[in-house]
C-alpha cells in the first residue's frame, strides 16, 4: 500500500509540475506584456474587432450595444466594408479593451497584448499534449514546449502578431483535437474537433487543410477497419465532423452569417494570392512580393529560427521518414503521429511555392508549421539521446558504434551550449526579440535582409528620446511616420504631450527601422544620437538629430486616432 501511495503522489506530483510550468508561463506573460511596442498591422486589427464587435452586436443584441456603446453605430457595416479577415482573436480582444479602457489607446493595446499572449499559451499547452501524446512522456513533452517558448522571434510576436501567431497557436489545438479524435474516434470527440478547426479558420484561411487532415485522417482509418461496422461508424464520425466543422466556420466568422458559400469561396480567393503590391527586401535586393523566388521561405526559416532546432528538426524528419517506411505495411499510433507532423511541415510549404502564393516581411504567414518542426526537433533530440545513451564509454563498444554515440554526444552539447546563448538573447533583447537572427554575422543581416518590419522597436525610440531630451516639445519624423504614430498611442497622456510628430523635414529627430533602406544614411541627415541593437544583435533602430534645425516646423497630425 505504501508503495501504491508512493507512485501515485510523484504521478500527481508530475501532473501538477506540468500545470506550475503553465502557470509560471502565464505569470511570465503577465509581468512582460506592457513592455512591447506596436506593430503595423495593430492599428487594422483593431479595426477588425471593432467593426466585427459592432456588426455581432447589432445582429444579436442592437439595443443593449447601443446602450452601451453609442459611438460604434458609425463603425462600418461589416458585410459592406471590405474587411475578410478571420477576427476570432481580434474580437475578444477589442471587446475586452473598449469594456476596460474605452478611448484609452494605451490600455486597450495592454489587453490586446495581454490576450494575444493568452492565446499564445494555448497553444504551448496543445503542444505538449501532442507530446505526450507522441512520446508517452513528460519530459520529451516539456522539452517541446520549452523549444516553442524559446523561440527568439515569437517571445515577442507572441504579444502583438494576432494572426500568425494565434493562428499557429489555434491551429495547434486543433491538431491536438484532431490527434484526440483519431485516437477515439466519436461524436463528442468529433463535435470538439470540429470547434477547434472552426476557430482556426476564423483566425486565417489556411486552416482549410485541417479539415483535409482530419477526414484523410478517418478515411484511412475506416479502410484499416476493413468491412463491418467499425468502417460505418467511422465514415459516421467523419461525416458529423465534416458538417460541424462547415457549421462552427459560418458561426465563428460573422463575415459569412451573410452568403456564407459566396463570401467564403471570394475569401478564399483573395487570401490564397495576397494582392500587395509592395516590395521586401531579400538577399540585398528590394524584390516585388509576387516575384519572389521559391526559396524565399526555407531561408527566412534557417535564418531566424535557432540552428540546433533546424539540425535537430532534420534529423527527426529523416528518422521518422526512415520508420514509416520500414513500417509501412502497418503504420501503429507513433507512426501515424510521424506521419502527421511531416504533413504538417512540408505540404503547406510545398503548396505555397507551387501555388506562387504571395508572401512578404519573413515566414510569418507560414509560422503555423512551426510546432510540427518543434515535435519533430525533440524526436531528434530523443534520437541522439538513445543513440549517446548509457555506457557511452563502455568496454564493450567497440567499432562504428563508439563513434556514432560520441557524434551523438558532441551534437547534444552543442544544442546545449547554443541553447544557452539563445535564452541569453531572449532576455537581453526584451522587448525587441522579434530582430534576431540566428546564424548570419549581424553585418550581413544588416545588409541582405529586413530588420524589425513590424516596427516595435520605435516605442523604444521614443521614450529613449523623452529620457534623454528635456525639451517641452519634441519633433520627430521617419521614412514611414505612420508606424511612429501607432508607437506615440502606447505612450502616457504626459508623454504624448511632448511628442510632436512631423510629416516633412522640420522635425527635430529623424527615426529609422531601416524597413526597405538597408544602406546607411546620408551625413547631412544629422549624427546618429541612437543606435539600437537589442541583445547585441542587429541595429534595429537608429535616431539621427538634425543639429541644423534652428526651429521646427509647426507640428502635424498623422493619421487618424483609432477610435469612433
Amino acid at each position: 500500500m505504501a508503495e501504491s501511495f508512493v507512485t501515485a503522489a510523484c504521478r500527481a506530483g508530475r501532473r501538477w509540475g506540468s500545470l506550475a510550468l503553465l502557470g509560471a508561463l502565464l505569470g511570465l506573460g503577465a509581468a512582460l506584456y506592457r513592455g512591447y511596442g506596436l506593430s503595423w498591422d495593430e492599428f487594422t486589427d483593431h479595426n477588425l474587432g471593432n467593426v466585427t464587435a459592432s456588426y455581432v452586436a447589432h445582429r444579436l443584441a442592437p439595443a443593449a450595444w447601443l446602450a452601451r456603446l453609442p459611438t460604434d453605430a458609425r463603425l462600418p457595416w461589416l458585410p459592406t466594408s471590405g474587411i475578410i479577415h478571420g477576427p476570432v482573436v481580434e474580437t475578444p480582444a477589442a471587446v475586452l479593451g473598449q469594456l476596460l479602457y474605452p478611448r484609452q489607446p494605451r490600455g486597450y493595446y495592454a489587453v490586446r497584448h495581454g490576450f494575444v499572449f493568452l492565446v499564445f499559451a494555448a497553444g504551448v499547452a496543445a503542444l505538449y499534449g501532442l507530446g505526450r501524446l507522441r512520446f508517452g512522456c513528460r519530459r520529451w513533452a516539456l522539452l517541446g514546449a520549452a523549444l516553442l517558448v524559446l523561440s527568439p522571434r515569437f517571445a515577442a510576436e507572441a504579444f502583438y502578431n494576432g494572426k500568425d501567431v494565434g493562428f499557429m497557436a489555434l491551429f495547434t489545438v486543433a491538431v491536438l483535437a484532431l490527434a484526440w479524435l483519431a485516437r477515439r474516434p466519436g461524436a463528442g470527440r468529433a463535435l470538439l474537433a470540429a470547434g477547434a478547426t472552426g476557430l482556426a479558420i476564423g483566425v486565417r484561411l489556411p486552416g482549410v487543410i485541417l479539415p483535409a487532415f482530419g477526414l484523410a485522417w478517418l478515411g484511412w482509418l475506416a479502410w484499416r477497419a476493413g468491412r463491418g461496422p467499425g468502417r460505418w461508424r467511422l465514415l459516421g464520425v467523419a461525416g458529423l465532423y465534416a458538417g460541424a466543422t462547415v457549421a462552427a466556420v459560418v458561426a465563428f466568422w460573422p463575415y459569412l452569417w451573410e452568403h456564407p458559400l459566396l463570401r467564403f469561396r471570394y475569401a478564399l480567393g483573395v487570401m490564397s494570392h495576397v494582392p500587395w503590391p509592395g516590395t521586401t527586401l531579400y538577399w540585398g535586393r528590394l524584390v516585388p512580393a509576387p516575384a519572389l523566388p521559391w526559396h524565399y521561405l526555407p531561408v527566412w526559416i534557417v535564418i531566424t529560427t535557432p540552428v540546433p532546432y533546424v539540425l535537430a528538426a532534420a534529423v527527426g524528419a529523416c528518422v521518422a521518414g526512415r520508420e514509416l517506411w520500414r513500417h509501412r505495411q502497418r503504420w501503429r499510433w507513433a507512426a501515424q503521429l510521424d506521419a502527421l507532423l511531416l504533413l504538417w511541415l512540408l505540404a503547406p510549404l510545398g503548396a505555397i511555392i507551387a501555388l506562387h502564393s504571395v508572401v512578404f516581411d519573413g515566414w510569418r504567414h507560414l509560422y503555423f508549421v512551426y510546432p510540427a518542426l518543434v515535435l519533430l526537433a525533440v524526436r531528434g533530440v530523443r534520437a541522439l539521446a538513445r543513440r549517446w545513451g548509457p555506457g557511452w564509454w563502455g568496454p564493450g563498444l567497440r567499432g562504428p558504434g563508439r563513434w556514432r554515440r560520441g557524434l551523438a554526444g558532441l551534437a547534444l552539447a552543442l544544442v546545449v551550449l547554443e541553447q544557452g546563448r539563445t535564452v541569453w538573447f531572449i532576455a537581453q533583447a526584451y522587448p525587441n526579440q522579434q530582430t534576431y537572427f540566428s546564424c548570419l554575422p549581424n553585418a550581413a543581416a544588416e545588409r541582405l535582409f529586413e530588420r524589425d518590419y513590424w516596427g516595435p522597436s520605435y516605442r523604444y525610440g521614443l521614450e529613449w528620446l523623452l529620457r534623454h531630451d528635456p525639451s517641452p516639445t519634441i519633433a520627430v519624423t521617419g521614412p514611414q511616420p505612420a508606424i511612429i504614430y501607432v508607437n506615440w498611442l502606447v505612450l502616457k497622456p504626459a508623454q504624448r504631450r511632448r511628442i510632436r510628430l512631423v510629416d516633412g523635414p522640420g522635425a527635430r529627430y529623424y527615426l529609422t527601422a531601416y524597413r526597405w533602406h538597408p544602406q546607411p544614411y546620408a551625413d547631412s541627415l544629422g549624427p546618429e544620437v541612437l543606435a539600437y541593437r537589442p541583445g547585441g544583435g542587429i541595429k534595429a533602430l537608429s535616431i539621427f538629430r538634425r543639429d541644423s534645425l534652428r526651429r521646427p516646423l509647426p507640428p502635424a497630425p498623422i493619421g487618424r486616432a483609432p477610435w469612433p
